[in-house]
């Protein structure tokens, strides 16, 4: 049976372009995730997004954590997938683990360690398909879902060697 499912955006490097003036990945554009998910995946699901920032996960802060608690916590949706940068996303899973008031949603983070758009070797279409997945076959929780995998909060970090999400 397939859910409803509310995406909060918040940026990261999923989002980003390559901006060829300053040689890097950046934010250039408005998000591409609701063209992408119309165009692209063409889910069967219902889907809506909800844009609360978009920055890269480095300047991640508790003051947007919250927005992001609170933002899960109005939402009418059951099964939510937050689109986030991978620099601090166990952080927040952790943060939500602690804050959220919302025990019958199933929260999924998610996100890319290569920008979606422009790239064609991102991991970021695969982790979406896949959280969009876990966020309407698992049971109420707060997840990350990375690489192929669901992790749990507090038993998750990020290995930079590797470029991959690891258990603790």
């Amino acid at each position: 049976m397939r859910k409803a499912v509310h995406f909060i955006l918040t940026g990261g490097t999923i989002e980003k372009a390559y901006d060829p003036s300053a040689e890097k990945p950046e934010f250039l554009y408005e998000s591409i995730l609701p063209a992408y998910f119309a165009d692209i995946i063409k889910t069967q699901s219902a889907v809506s997004f909800e844009t609360l920032c978009q920055i890269d996960s480095a300047d991640m802060t508790d003051d947007v954590r919250a927005k992001i608690v609170a933002a899960v916590e109005r939402a009418t949706a059951k099964h939510i997938v937050i689109v986030h940068g991978t620099s601090t996303m166990a952080d927040t899973l952790d943060y939500m683990d602690e804050h959220l008031n919302a025990s019958d949603k199933t929260v999924v983070l998610t996100g890319a360690m290569i920008p979606l758009k422009e790239f064609a070797m991102s991991d970021g279409g695969f982790n979406l398909g896949y959280a969009l997945a876990a966020a309407q076959m698992s049971a109420p929780g707060i997840y990350l879902a990375m690489n192929a995998s669901l992790f749990l909060p507090s038993t998750v970090t990020k290995d930079v060697k590797i470029g991959r999400f690891v258990d603790l």
